[in-house]
């Protein structure tokens, strides 16, 4: 009798350092979801061609490789994402500038982990990603904040609970693991959150997140420190 058994998701990687690729295999050999790295870049360039004709289920890259900037590295990351939008993208960077950024934010598929989380933050992030979620860790959302807060009205209309699953959410908690530390259903949470995003005026994730910094400033900064 032959036992079926989940295929590994194939990985892509993408770093400069040859020496950090390897740091990056080793790390994701210790996620639960079981995977398997097939391609091993140091530039956006070659890993985009290396993506296509390895079957890739994830890339994980920093926005640019050698004799790259970040510009050049995130066109070829967007173009690849039209070209395989079933692919999974964690961009896992140093860049801080929030335009460069914020162009990655209306492709679906693309998570942003920041290089300078704590390695359990970096380990359930990517482990997210591998099971499907899509991901913006919270100083990425610090990063992306608009400079200027226009939406202070609405943040004043939100409930308690909203704002409370907005905290959570922004901590980078899960719709699941709120509701299992808020002892309710995921229907529950989800409907805070989706009744927090018509308050807020804004359609998605992505357009949730980049309030994350000037919400934070009208709660006293609470929610970037844990609730």
């Amino acid at each position: 009798m032959h036992l079926w058994r989940q295929q590994p998701l194939n990985i892509a990687l993408m770093d400069r350092c040859p020496l950090t690729l390897e740091g990056l295999a080793s790390f994701l050999k210790t996620l639960p979801t079981q995977v398997k790295v097939v391609v091993k870049e140091t530039s956006v360039r070659a890993v985009v061609d290396s993506v296509v004709y390895q079957q890739a289920d994830v890339l994980i890259t920093e926005l640019d490789g050698e004799d790259e900037t970040p510009a050049k590295g995130r066109e070829a990351l967007l173009a690849l994402c039209t070209q395989l939008p079933e692919l999974r993208v964690i961009a896992y960077t140093r860049c801080r500038n929030a335009e460069e950024l914020g162009r990655l934010l209306p492709q679906p598929n693309v998570s942003i982990v920041a290089r300078d989380d704590a390695l359990p933050l970096v380990a359930e992030f990517f482990n997210r990603v591998l099971l499907g979620e899509r991901v913006l860790s919270p100083q990425i959302g610090t990063f992306l904040a608009p400079s200027v807060s226009a939406d202070e009205v609405f943040t004043r209309k939100l409930t308690r609970c909203e704002t409370d699953v907005l905290a959570f959410l922004f901590n980078g908690m899960s719709l699941r693991q709120i509701a299992e530390l808020q002892r309710r259903s995921i229907k529950t949470i989800s409907a805070h959150k989706c009744s927090a995003m018509r308050k807020l005026q804004v359609k998605n994730d992505s357009e949730l997140f980049s309030l994350h910094g000037n919400i934070t400033r009208q709660f006293g900064g609470k929610w970037s420190k844990g609730t």
